[in-house]
């Protein structure tokens, strides 16, 4: 399986990571961007049995293998360890503890949540083999909510989604743009759609569909920073920093907020 190259992180990356660390877990819809990003997973058909393997987490960690004995021996629920894998910043053992925690749920926006937390933690990890687990329980997940709900159309946007990200790419793109000939005010299809767009280049058309879904709806914070980030690969540097004071206007970490002005200033200081 070949492994796709990672570019070393700017400094409006690490802010954008910073933030989605201090939402974590309500975790976001879209991995991080890299526009000539190659698919994660080499298979053009996602093996929705493989699941996240977490056996080599307890054998290097003393702490978790005591919580695995623990939680065996019942002595601590599915909720303890959710807790325990966040704050570890480990969100995608954090899912599959959600998965198994809800395996008898029939409410598929249960199953729509798992999966889109199992999707979100794609633009942290660096490993092949844990992106195709990932991405194979993400696709299950959204699976099971549309065996339940096959109106759920949020369901069917990630799960092509998670097509986009193999190496079949058009099966994932052509089931999003079927949905866009009947739903184009969806905003995470737009979100989703931009996303991809960046993956071939396509820096205004994802523009255009960014700010798309700002005018659906202004509160996806995220969408600043991410227009911010283009205009960056732009080198249009005012525009940039337009979009970023919007993003630090929309959140209330202080310290966050601090840590962005910090970068603005540093933007034009080198701007002049």
């Amino acid at each position: 399986m070949s492994m796709s190259v990672t570019k070393k992180l700017s400094p409006l990356h690490i802010l954008i990571i910073l933030f989605f660390v201090f939402i974590t877990i309500t975790l976001l819809y879209l991995p991080k961007h890299e526009s000539n990003k190659k698919p994660i997973v080499q298979v053009s058909i996602i093996d929705t049995s493989l699941s996240v393997d977490i056996t080599p987490y307890f054998q290097k960690d003393k702490d978790i293998e005591s919580l695995l004995k623990d939680y065996q021996q019942k002595k601590i629920n599915p909720d303890s360890l959710i807790q325990f894998f966040n704050a570890k910043k480990l969100p995608h053992i954090a899912a599959y503890f959600e998965e198994i925690k809800n395996l008898q749920s029939d409410i598929d926006t249960i199953w729509f949540n798992i999966g889109k937390n199992y999707y979100s933690t794609l633009g942290f990890i660096s490993d092949p083999v844990i992106a195709e687990q990932l991405i194979a329980s993400a696709a299950r997940c959204f699976n099971k909510a549309l065996s339940l709900n096959d109106k759920n159309k949020d369901a069917k946007i990630m799960l092509a989604s998670c097509y986009v990200q193999t190496n079949n790419p058009m099966l994932g793109v052509k089931m999003l743009r079927e949905i866009e000939k009947t739903d184009s005010n969806n905003v995470l299809l737009q979100m989703q759609l931009a996303e991809f767009s960046l993956r071939s280049n396509q820096l205004d058309r994802a523009i255009q569909r960014y700010q798309k879904a700002l005018q659906l709806d202004s509160n996806r914070t995220e969408i600043y920073a991410y227009l911010s980030e283009i205009y960056m690969q732009k080198k249009d540097t005012l525009q940039s920093i337009y979009f970023i004071r919007k993003f630090a206007a929309h959140i209330s970490d202080t310290a966050l907020k601090n840590s962005i002005y910090h970068y603005i200033e540093t933007l034009n200081k080198n701007n002049h």
